[in-house]
């Protein structure tokens, strides 16, 4: 039989600061919610302007070939 492990409390972490998320208020909560979306489409956007900016040298390198290629 397995034992069962007690179940850590959840931690937020901020400022270099843990806080139980259990002892957060709705509006803390809340908070920490969007920060983590927040930081969530950040990086996503991040990501996004990587690829783009790897998808605008390709087709700029396609155009100035294709200019060259007709000199």
């Amino acid at each position: 039989m397995v034992k069962k492990q007690k179940e850590q409390p959840k931690v937020l972490t901020f400022e270099d600061k843990e806080y139980e998320i259990n002892s957060l208020s709705v509006e803390q909560l809340a908070y920490a919610n969007h920060l983590t979306d927040i930081q969530n489409k950040q990086a996503t956007n991040q990501f996004i302007a990587e690829q783009l900016a790897m998808s605008h040298k390709g087709f700029s390198d396609l155009l100035r070939e294709s200019f060259n290629s007709a000199e």
